[in-house]
This record gives C-alpha cells, sequence and structure tokens, in this order.
C-alpha cells in the first residue's frame, strides 16, 4: 500500500523525480514481478520499499533494478560491513546508544533533506570497527524511507563530526574496508545525497579524506562542504534538527538515539526478514559477483600514494616549526630532534590504543609534543604523565571537567583576570611568564577549585599553540593582594597535594620561577603547607618580595608587564579582554574533552584511587618538579 504525498512534497516529486502517481503503483508492480525472475536474488517487496528506491532513482526502472541487485549482492560480497552487525542481536543496540549515527528530526517549518549524524569519534576502536557505522545505518535507513516521505522526495545531506577521532579510528579505514562502505552508502543506498558536511577534521586525516574524495561520484564531490566549526555547519542544517549538543533544538543525542532504539523494537520482524535477504551467486545468471571482482587490489586503489607503517598508514605530522633560536635551546635543553619527533609521536599513538583503560579524544600532534617537551622526550615518563593526566580527570574532577567556558561560573571568573600569561617573552628563546592574581575573587562565591580549572584550561591552551612555554618554560607572578583568611583558609593540605600532583604529575609544565608578591597577612602559614609538598629544586625556584612588587622588574622586563604592574604593554584588562576571548574560541575542544579520561575498572593491574594518590602517605610526599 502507497501513502498518498502531501500535495507540497507531491509537486516537488512531480518536478524533481519525474513522479506520476497514476503509474507508481504500476512501477511498484513490475519491480515485484523483475525480483521473482531473479533466481539469485532474494529481495524486499514491500509497495513502499520499493517506492522509496524508484524516487532514488527518479523513476527509472533501469536504474532501480541496479541498485536493488547490488544493495542485496552486498549482503554476500561485503558481510564484513553489512553484516558486521546483525540488528536482532543486543550489540546492535549498544553500538547504536553510542550516537554514533544519529538519524536526526525531522524539520517541520521548512522543507529541508534529512540529515544523518555521523559521529565515528564517539566509539571507541578497541571495541568496535568504523564498518559498524555503515551496519547501523544501513538498517535505520530501510526505517527511514518506509516511513518519511520527505527523506525520500527531498533527499538527506550527511553530516560528519571528527571531533575525537585518533590515530586508532584512523588506521581501521584500510583501502579495501572504505571502497565497500562507499560502494554500501553511494551506490546502492535508497536515498539522493543532496549534500555532506565535514566538521572538526583532525590532523593526520588529510590522507584518508583524499583517499575518499577520490572514490565519490563528481556530483558527491562538489557538493561535499568542510567546516572549521558548528557555526558554520549552522547555515547549512535547520536548528529544528540539529541536537542540543550542536546549538539546535532538536533535543540531545541520547533522546534522539533511544526515539531510534525503539523504532528498532517496532521493526523486529522486518529485521528478522531482513537477515535472510541477499544473494546466492551460484544461481546469478551469467558470472557470480565476488569481492575480488568488486573491491580487489586492481581497482581504484592502484595509485593511491599512502605509505604503510605498522598500523596501516603514516599519516603526515602537522607540527609548527620553531624559530632558530628556540629550536636551539630545544634541542640542548629537553634533547629534542627533528628526525625523531613523528616516530616518537606515533609511537604515543600507538601506545595509546593499546590501553584499555584510556580515552583519549583527539590527541593531536601538537597535543602529544607538548608531553614529549614536558618531559625532555623520554617515552616512558611521557606515557607515565598521559596515563596520569587522563587519570586525574577522573579523580579531580573539580578541576580538569565540568569546563565549558560559556558557563556562567567560568564566565564571571575570566572576567576576574586569575590567571593570565603575558602576551610577549623577553627573548624569542625566553619562557612565558604567566600572572597570578589570587586575590581577585570573592571566597564566598568561589573556590581556589575555581580558580585552579581557569588556571589548568589556559595552560591547556599554551600547551596547544605557545611554543615558548613549551619549550622554555614558563615564570609565574603570584600577586596575593586583597587575599585575606578566607581564601588563605580554602588552602588545605588536600587541596595544595591535589593541585600540586597535577601540575608536577600530569602536566608537561617546566616550572622556571615562582615570584611571589604583595603578601598578606597569615601568607607563612599557608605558605609552609605549600613547601610541605614541594621539591628541593622548587622551593629554591620560589622567591618572596612581599609587597616589593618593583623588585621583580630585574627578572621580568616592564617592557612586558602591563601598566597596572607599572609596565608597558597595555592595561591589564587588555590582558583580562584578550584571554577571555581566547579560552571562549576553545569552546570546542574543551567540551570534547569531557569524556576524555580513563576507565578504571579497564586498568591492567590495580586501578588508581584518590586514596592511593592523595592520602596523607602517600606517594606524593616528596614532590619533584621538573
Amino acid at each position: 500500500m502507497i501513502r498518498e504525498l502531501p500535495p507540497t512534497l507531491a509537486k516537488i516529486a512531480k518536478d524533481e523525480l519525474g513522479e506520476n502517481p497514476k503509474r507508481t503503483q504500476e512501477d511498484v508492480q513490475h519491480l515485484k514481478e523483475w525480483i521473482t525472475k531473479q533466481p539469485h536474488l532474494k529481495a524486499r517487496t514491500d509497495d513502499q520499499w520499493l517506492l522509496a528506491v524508484l524516487r532514488g532513482c527518479k523513476f527509472s526502472l533501469e536504474r532501480v533494478k541496479k541498485k536493488l541487485d547490488l544493495y542485496y549482492t552486498l549482503r554476500t560480497t561485503a558481510p564484513d560491513v553489512t553484516l558486521r552487525l546483525k540488528p536482532t542481536e543486543n550489540k546492535f543496540l549498544e553500538f547504536l546508544r553510542l550516537g554514533t549515527v544519529v538519524i536526526l528530526p525531522e524539520a517541520t517549518q521548512k522543507l529541508s533533506p534529512c540529515i544523518i549524524l555521523i559521529r565515528p569519534g564517539s566509539y571507541h576502536p578497541n571495541t568496535h570497527n568504523v564498518a559498524d557505522i555503515m551496519c547501523i545505518l544501513i538498517y535505520l535507513v530501510q526505517i527511514l524511507v518506509v516511513e518519511s516521505d520527505a527523506a525520500t522526495v527531498l533527499g538527506t545531506k550527511i553530516v560528519v563530526d571528527y571531533q575525537g577521532v585518533t590515530m586508532a579510528h584512523l588506521a581501521q579505514a584500510n583501502p579495501t574496508l572504505l571502497k565497500k562502505m562507499i560502494a554500501v552508502s553511494q551506490d546502492s543506498m535508497p536515498l539522493r545525497l543532496k549534500g555532506s558536511h565535514h566538521v572538526n577534521l583532525p590532523a593526520g586525516i588529510e590522507a584518508i579524506f583524499q583517499l575518499i574524495k577520490g572514490l565519490l561520484n563528481a556530483k558527491a564531490r562538489d557538493r561535499l562542504k568542510i567546516h572549521k566549526h558548528y557555526e558554520e555547519l549552522r547555515e547549512f542544517v535547520p536548528q529544528e534538527s540539529l541536537p542540543k549538543e550542536y546549538g539546535g533544538s532538536g533535543g540531545s543525542i541520547a533522546e534522539i538515539t533511544e526515539k531510534w532504539v525503539l523504532k528498532m523494537a517496532e521493526y523486529k520482524s522486518w529485521m528478522q526478514q531482513e537477515e535472510t535477504l541477499g544473494t546466492d551467486e551460484s544461481r546469478r545468471a551469467g558470472a557470480p559477483r565476488t569481492a575480488e571482482e568488486m573491491f580487489g587490489a586492481d581497482g581504484s586503489f592502484r595509485k593511491l600514494d599512502i605509505d604503510c607503517y605498522r598500523h596501516k598508514l603514516i599519516i603526515k605530522m602537522t607540527i609548527r616549526p620553531l624559530p632558530a633560536a628556540l629550536k636551539k635551546k630545544a634541542a640542548k635543553e629537553i634533547n629534542e630532534d627533528d628526525r625523531r619527533i613523528a616516530s616518537d609521536i606515533m609511537a604515543l599513538r600507538h601506545w595509546l590504543m593499546k590501553q584499555p583503560h584510556l580515552h583519549a579524544i583527539q590527541p593531536n600532534d601538537q597535543w602529544l609534543l607538548a608531553f614529549l617537551r614536558g618531559c625532555k622526550f623520554s617515552l616512558e615518563r611521557t606515557k607515565e604523565k598521559l596515563d596520569m593526566y587522563y587519570t586525574l580527570k577522573g579523580l579531580v574532577p573539580e578541576f580538569l571537567t565540568n569546563r565549558d567556558p560559556m558557563d556562567s561560573k567560568i564566565q564571571d571568573i575570566l572576567k576576574l583576570g586569575l590567571f593570565l600569561p603575558l602576551k610577549k617573552c623577553q627573548g624569542e628563546d625566553s619562557s612565558r611568564t604567566c600572572i597570578v592574581r589570587v586575590g581577585v575573587f570573592d571566597a564566598s562565591k568561589y573556590h581556589l577549585t575555581d580558580v585552579l580549572k581557569i588556571a589548568f584550561m589556559i595552560t591547556e591552551i599554551m600547551m596547544l599553540e605557545d611554543d615558548n612555554f613549551n619549550v622554555a618554560g614558563e615564570e609565574v607572578i603570584i600577586d596575593m593582594k586583597g587575599v585575606g583568611i578566607s581564601v588563605l583558609s580554602q588552602w588545605t593540605p588536600t587541596l595544595a597535594k591535589k593541585a600540586i600532583s597535577c601540575f608536577e604529575k600530569a602536566f608537561p609544565v617546566r616550572v622556571r620561577s615562582n615570584y611571589i608578591i604583595s603578601t598578606p597577612p597569615g601568607f607563612e602559614a599557608a605558605y609552609a603547607i605549600l613547601k610541605t609538598f614541594l621539591g628541593e629544586k622548587l622551593k629554591k625556584r620560589i622567591k618572596v618580595y612581599n609587597k616589593d612588587y618593583k623588585a621583580i622588574y630585574h627578572a621580568v622586563p616592564q617592557a612586558m608587564l602591563p601598566t597596572d604592574f607599572g609596565g608597558q604593554d597595555g592595561s591589564l584588562q587588555e590582558l583580562i579582554d584578550y584571554w577571555k576571548l581566547k579560552v571562549e574560541n576553545y569552546r570546542d575542544w574543551f567540551v570534547a574533552q569531557e569524556t576524555a579520561q580513563s576507565d578504571e575498572a579497564k586498568r591492567p593491574g590495580a586501578p588508581a584511587t584518590s586514596s592511593t594518590l592523595f592520602g596523607v602517605d602517600g606517594s606524593f610526599r616528596t614532590l619533584q618538579f621538573d
């Protein structure tokens, strides 16, 4: 039984697809009869399903026959894509609930193609494969096209969000598998592709992306668009369809996904029948289709210029070149060697892939290089620090989670200017100087943990973009002006231990000097707590100037300081505004990193806990800063 189209869609179907309601039933019946005459083909013959394929081929019966034949042939020749997850199995629903493939709500205010959101970074490559995406898509699309006339008439847009994609994900996309996936999605699906939109492309995906584009037809290539951020994406996708995570009003990804889980339950008998369909190539008239013939090495991949290295691919490194003086310092002080950087980064990526307890979201090249530099290129120390970074995200959430820069509390603290790296360095190879203004926040409204959260956020930004910070380290001016007993009372031994362990054990920070100025009454007690957890090296690098802040000019030239500190480089407010905007521009980074942490239940050996790391007699009694 075929549904009648509403007038608006009926006109579009007529004008764009050549649909003629008087002929539709006849075309559907013709296809049913053709299917029964194909000895090798066991295919679905539901009216609405066949009509969807007709619309996808603009009612060309010959094209429909080719597409239907290919659709079911791929069940036989590409089962690693089409049957990897069976729709009646629990693991199908488990993967579906990850929100890796999400068919978004249909727009109601304005006619629009159906939107399919694909989030490959949402699954863990140790437990799933990129082919699972296509398998899920096959069965969701079947439901979509039999229920949604808008989808079959207006077509679809694919949105691929690469947030969280790692080297382990990329390594799964070998040429043969990609060719199978494109055959399924481009050549056999009963939908017209009206556009594909790609956002958050990670460093290293260029080779694979060029490979994919080479397999697409000309129309699909022309409709492919790359976006730098979600704001650009929203120009092409209705807000009412987008999930709230993307700034839309279509509900959360979890809510949308759960509706499709329920829909799969409604289609249980349909899916049971679906598992029996396909082709028997031994009965095909003429030569049987085989995987080797369709996807063999002599196909489109003969001229691909992709080098093999361990896990399938060497990905071009995307590292900023250092200025000459800084490069010389990096070689002398932290053992940096250009000839080794690529292999060291690759080694870290493969190590991360093999850690069952670590979920590292998009560790791009510059991020991993920051850890290497902070550990003087010792791979073992770098691995320990990376492991601790993701571990502490779970154990110290007050510092390292819930870091949306647009959160009202974070906005308020950014406006105060509590942690402010200076814009200039003393020389090309000099360290970065940062000002910490502890006394500017109201201890009745905020806590020192809020201050530390902002400091860690800005530290991560410097790790990603500040080569002076990563190579030459940092100097810190701690301005205690305005600090009262209400603030000092928050600096407990437990908080001190957690904060110092984060900086020392989890972040690749090389503190060169600390200058404490404008110390208040009661400072000595807080300082005594601090020194308890410091190594001798760092104790020697701390200088207390009390109220004589001008004494720091011998170490930090006035030309670098804001005018509020007697300097010459703009006002303090200008610096505050600069860093507030900078942090806001990294919103996508911080939101994406929320799920990047360790799962201690999966850690080989004993799990890390707060008591083992922060207990009074724990391993941080004698912290050593480098």
